[in-house]
């Protein structure tokens, strides 16, 4: 089984994500961003939009053929990749949700609550795991991208995940010295959420048309 997973790690750069090109993944020159002209008038919108449909259709069409031709290893990396974005939401909820639930108990001053916030964040480093190995299988398995956003995409995953399991080692270290003080898991708990908040940020500009996709 393990050889079988090393078989399909080593054929990730080539299957992992359909749209490796389209996303900049992987080394090589950096990827430029086009700016594209605003449409003035209601008949260039019409062909904009015409050209836009026929253009998707074939794309469906294109990536229908390269699916079917995939072999079972490509075909499971490809879906693999596709279980990011399913499953990145559970850590977000989590770790976010444990500073909520901390900083309600330091309102409280009671530190009754840190059963539930251990368990909130065994689930979160979890799922924090989860979501950047499959943003591996997603993204390819590069160290360097074309595409820079990608690339901080790629890496700032990967720490949060890190980051995660030292959390729950500092909250299970706290659990067994409540004594002591945690200005470090304070300090990690929240820069977390700060990241988490960056890296949600980012991951929806690949979903919505870019980094201004936020814009008012």
């Amino acid at each position: 089984m393990a050889v079988a997973l090393l078989g399909l790690v080593a054929g990730a750069p080539l299957s992992a994500h359909e749209n490796h090109d389209e996303l900049g993944a992987g080394p090589g020159p950096a990827v430029e961003v086009a700016n594209v002209p605003p449409i003035e008038k209601a008949s260039e919108a019409d062909a904009h939009t015409n050209m836009a449909v026929a253009n998707g259709e074939a794309m469906d069409q294109h990536a229908q053929a390269a699916e079917r031709s995939k072999t079972f290893g490509e075909r499971l990396m490809s879906w693999l990749g596709r279980l990011h974005s399913l499953v990145v939401h559970f850590p977000i909820a989590m770790f976010v949700g444990a500073l909520g639930v901390e900083l309600f108990g330091l309102w409280r001053g009671k530190r009754d609550y840190g059963q539930a916030t251990h368990v909130m964040l065994i689930v979160g480093a979890v799922g924090a795991v989860a979501a950047a190995l499959l943003g591996w299988f997603a993204g390819g398995f590069y160290m360097t991208d074309r595409n820079s956003v990608l690339m901080v995409h790629r890496w700032l995953g990967t720490a949060i995940a890190v980051a995660g399991l030292l959390l729950l080692y500092l909250s299970a270290t706290a659990r067994r010295a409540p004594e002591k003080p945690r200005t470090v898991y304070w300090a990690l708990l929240g820069g977390m959420t700060v990241a988490i908040a960056i890296q949600g940020y980012i991951g929806g500009s690949f979903m919505h048309g870019g980094m201004s996709h936020m814009a008012f």
